[in-house]
């Protein structure tokens, strides 16, 4: 494998992020338009003309990145020079499935985290803010919202503190049919 190669795919998998990131957002930006249409109609055209430029600003520019990481990742790396200055021209990865599985599962915990852990202070806040106000803990809206972002913050703790396990769960589970078929 070749830097240039190398670095193609780590940001392709950056760009395929971004994408995803955005389909999932989607819905929160839909609906947070819809929260504030209400306050469009009393607000001046200035603030108005101020949120809408920001927003379309903020999507070109997701857009435009997105689209340089998945479409144009030549330029990317010509203009970052991120094949250069490399004493071999080609490096082999010879790494085992089990460890590339471990890896797999310490991100995919670490991106659970990193999604949750920003929500779970929001919720918390708002949690202690409301209770101030004197109200039973099942009056509480935020009460279950708390608890989910609680729930997958410890699954990506478990999921990075488990990764060694986990792995030797999977790896089991892949190697017992080929045991049961040779037992037959």
């Amino acid at each position: 494998m070749t830097p240039r190669s190398f670095f193609a795919i780590i940001i392709k998998i950056t760009g395929l992020y971004l994408v995803i990131g955005a389909v999932v957002s989607i819905p929160q930006v839909i609906t947070a338009l819809f929260a504030y249409k209400s306050q469009f109609n009393y607000s001046s055209g200035d603030d108005v003309l101020t949120m809408g430029s920001f927003l379309v600003f903020s999507v070109s520019f997701y857009l435009a990145v997105m689209y340089y990481c998945v479409f144009k990742t030549e330029w990317i790396i010509d203009k970052l020079q991120l094949d250069q200055n490399f004493s071999e021209e080609r490096f082999e990865l010879n790494i085992h499935r089990s460890t590339v599985l471990r890896i797999a599962v310490i991100v995919i915990g670490g991106i659970i985290i990193t999604d949750s852990l920003p929500l779970l202070c929001k919720q918390a806040f708002e949690f202690v803010r409301f209770n101030r106000t004197g109200a039973d803990l099942k009056q509480n809206p935020e009460t279950v919202w708390m608890i989910f972002y609680f729930v997958k913050v410890s699954v990506g703790f478990a999921l990075i503190s488990a990764s060694r396990p986990i792995v030797n769960f999977i790896e089991l589970k892949r190697k017992k049919p080929a045991q049961n078929e040779i037992t037959e």
